[in-house]
């Protein structure tokens, strides 16, 4: 089989994989549920999870000999597109990136991987802590005697978890460990989003938990596992603007003013035009990031074409929605319209784990580096 053949092979894969995923999504009820979950309780839907596993997307990027389909970072990113279209509040790119991100890189035999691929176990993973300023601080939580103390902020996921991979310190250095969510010692507090969704906020208080992994690995894999979960926000951020770019031209060809549709305007028309080339220059982007990041074994690099993906979806993702609810009128604002979600989703996904500014600070300080060896 010649290259060209194996690439062909890829994308149909690839294309495959993207209609099973959206057919999955649509049949569940695509926005509308997402609408009614909020609306509940701000939570997600276990059958859709498990669902979700049957069809095979938690063990996309997993390797073969790891029980997954072994298809890689763009494979995952075809998946987060899908999450993205009908911001779905399920911790898919959470648990892709993160969560399996941190298992397959520290301990792909332990059990715990098969319950998560098999959607009988969802886990939140917990790394971040709050400073003194309220900005991310330095490390306080600490793992000793088989017990964790401290408390760990900003833990996405974490309402419904099954328990939470922990990154924490101790006198052997950094260690992740698995604590049960309904373990003692263990608090929860829930933090509103503005999609609807939640944050969790942990206290540990001498909490049981089983340790996984420790030494300078851990570090290196926590740095790897954002690396994946950054660049499939990104991706998530290009379906959700590409879905907020669909019910945007819906609506200007039937909304109508002085007796013609608004779409007929020609600065309407310019405005959908730029909004069109933002949105398939940014989606070109993320995918040959993605694409890049799975040939890729330098972490530095790989950290750098993260940082690119997401500054170009989240810059792209912001004034496609927010252009969205201007070309709606005042109708926009309102909850009735399901366009106001994808900006609130937007929003929300944009400022996690770095907006555009903070990744192309990061991105610019990579490249100066760069130009300072040479």
């Amino acid at each position: 089989m010649t290259q060209t053949d194996m690439l062909s092979s890829d994308q149909e894969d690839l294309r495959m994989l993207r209609e099973s995923a959206r057919t999955l999504f649509e049949r569940a009820g695509s926005a509308g549920r997402s609408r009614k979950l909020r609306d509940a309780d701000g939570g997600w839907d276990a059958d859709m999870i498990r669902e979700l596993a049957e069809a095979g997307v938690f063990g996309v990027t997993v390797p073969e000999d790891n029980g997954g389909l072994g298809m890689g970072l763009a494979a995952g990113g075809v998946i987060a597109e899908e999450v993205g279209r009908v911001i779905a509040p399920e911790p898919v790119v959470v648990t892709v990136g993160l969560g399996l991100g941190l298992l397959r890189r520290l301990c792909p035999q332990h059990a715990m991987m098969d319950q998560i691929i098999g959607g009988e176990t969802v886990l939140a993973v917990a790394w971040q802590e709050r400073g003194p300023n309220g900005g991310p601080g330095e490390a306080s939580c600490r793992y000793d005697g088989g017990k964790l103390t401290g408390s760990k902020a900003w833990v996405v996921g974490a309402v419904g978890a099954d328990g939470f991979l922990v990154v924490a310190d101790s006198d052997a250095g950094p260690v992740m460990v698995l604590a049960e969510a309904k373990a003692s010692g263990l608090s929860f507090e829930k933090t509103a989003q503005a999609d609807g969704s939640a944050m969790g906020e942990l206290t540990f208080s001498g909490t049981p938990a089983e340790l996984l992994a420790n030494g300078t690995a851990v570090q290196g894999a926590l740095a790897e596992a954002i690396s994946d979960a950054t660049a499939l926000a990104a991706a998530e951020l290009i379906g959700l603007s590409d879905r907020a770019f669909e019910i945007t031209l819906d609506y200007i060809k039937t909304r109508e003013q002085f007796d013609k549709p608004i779409g007929s305007f020609q600065v309407i028309q310019h405005r959908a035009v730029d909004l069109h080339v933002m949105r398939e220059v940014a989606q070109a982007g993320v995918r040959e990031a993605l694409a890049q990041m799975d040939s890729e074994a330098d972490p530095k690099v790989r950290a750098r074409l993260a940082s690119r993906a997401k500054a170009r979806a989240v810059t792209a993702a912001k004034k496609i929605t927010r252009d969205a609810i201007q070309l709606h009128g005042a109708v926009g604002y309102t909850d009735e319209f399901d366009i106001g979600l994808y900006l609130n989703r937007a929003l929300v996904l944009s400022a996690w784990l770095g907006d555009d500014a903070y990744h192309r600070r990061i991105w610019f300080d990579a490249r100066e580096e760069e130009g300072a060896a040479q």
